[in-house]
């Protein structure tokens, strides 16, 4: 058996995926994989990649293009593009050929680029996260011996609906050897022809996080996330100012950071709203920390308000080091797979501030379940740790 492997991603930027994947290729290059991680749409120089063992490669791909090349590509993305509006303005997919020649268009250079690299490494195993990586992936790897493993990490119902979405999907997902699913919900998204190469594995836990802590806990609520919009933040804010009534002692603690325009105003209105409820002095917005989990480990609770989410890292290290837990029951399923409402963590119904501010105050009210929502949590480092969920990465290779 080949003992070679490449990670293919599109970024790292620190996020949650990139986080996984980081892990399992230190993982893999720990019990005896020649590892490489590529980026397909940001240079290595601009990485942020504290998880990433230093002694494998990072590395990105050229785009260089001639003129004629840039020209005609162009044009022919322009001309594809057309060719999927009228479907698109009418609220139905494009056919698949049409969304391939619009992909092909946008990343012919990357598919260039990862296909040099899979025709110089024949006997490798590959895992490709994320979009626009997945695609770039399977076209480049059409006819070479490679063995490739797919993994989308968002919310695959949202993905159907866009350009490559559910026909794209099916007719050119199927060159896949294996299809590696975040939950069961995500996996029954998929066309049954994807579905059937799949199997659900969960996200690893980090295994250099601090020992779960049990004991007294700091007046805190708190959140770590990269800011975004489907966090919904402002349901967040608006649960906070519900129960600070009661516990009026209480802050919330909002740690993270912004990475684009849409993110960086989805905090200005989380901020916004503050002011409007009259919470300000009571919320402390603060940058991500390395430390993150040293620094929340003594808090009262973790508190995840997403809209939609995969399998959150944040919420299962959150348990994993022993903090009460509450979460959304949002899709695609990921805190309704690992969490036993009231046993492990409390699930809550997703944009409702009510149901979320009633679950804190549950938690904050009674002792003995915060204590016991701890102690439960803990036990998942166990039964997803970092060996267990990598060697069932292996068993696909």
């Amino acid at each position: 058996m080949s003992k070679k492997f490449l990670m293919i991603m599109p970024v790292m930027k620190g996020g949650g995926a990139e986080r996984v994947a980081a892990l399992l290729t230190n993982e893999f290059h720990k019990n005896g994989y020649d590892c490489e991680f590529m980026l397909t749409s940001m240079s290595k120089d601009d990485a942020i990649n504290p998880d990433l063992d230093s002694a494998i490669p990072l590395t990105d791909i050229s785009k260089k293009q001639n003129a004629f090349s840039k020209l005609f590509f162009a044009a022919l993305a322009v001309f594809a593009s057309l060719l999927c509006k009228p479907f698109e303005a009418l609220g139905k997919q494009a056919p698949a050929l049409f969304a391939r020649l619009s992909f092909v268009a946008q990343y012919q250079t990357e598919i260039k680029s990862v296909r040099n690299k899979l025709k110089s490494s024949p006997d490798a195993s590959v895992i490709a996260f994320l979009q626009p990586s997945i695609p770039i992936t399977l076209f480049a790897a059409k006819g070479l011996p490679n063995k490739i493993v797919i993994s989308e990490r968002g919310d695959p119902k949202r993905q159907m609906k866009k350009r490559f979405g559910y026909n794209f999907i099916k007719k050119y997902y199927q060159r896949a050897d294996a299809v590696v699913f975040q939950t069961n919900d995500a996996k029954a998204a998929y066309p049954e022809n994807i579905a059937q190469k799949g199997t659900v594995i969960f996200n690893p836990i980090n295994d250099k996080l601090p020992e779960p802590y049990h004991g007294e806990r700091e007046k805190y609520v708190t959140t770590f996330c990269r800011i975004s919009r489907q966090k919904n933040l402002s349901m967040l804010v608006e649960a906070f100012a519900e129960f600070h009534k009661k516990f009026s002692d209480y802050r919330l603690k909002i740690i993270g950071e912004p990475q684009n325009d849409d993110d960086r105003t989805h905090l200005a209105e989380a901020k916004e709203l503050a002011e409007k409820l009259l919470i300000t002095d009571f919320i402390d917005f603060m940058p991500f920390s390395a430390q993150v989990h040293s620094l929340i480990i003594r808090d009262a609770m973790y508190v995840n308000s997403s809209d939609y989410e995969g399998m959150s890292n944040a919420m299962l290290e959150a348990m994993a080091i022993g903090m009460p837990v509450i979460c959304t029951d949002c899709p695609i399923g990921g805190a309704n797979a690992v969490i036993r409402n009231g046993e492990n963590g409390i699930l809550t119904e997703v944009g409702n501030p009510k149901d979320f501010a009633d679950a804190i105050i549950k938690v904050l009210s009674d002792k003995d379940l915060a204590e016991s929502l701890s102690l439960n949590a803990a036990k998942i480092r166990d039964e997803l740790s970092l060996e267990n969920i990598a060697q069932k990465w292996m068993e696909l290779f």
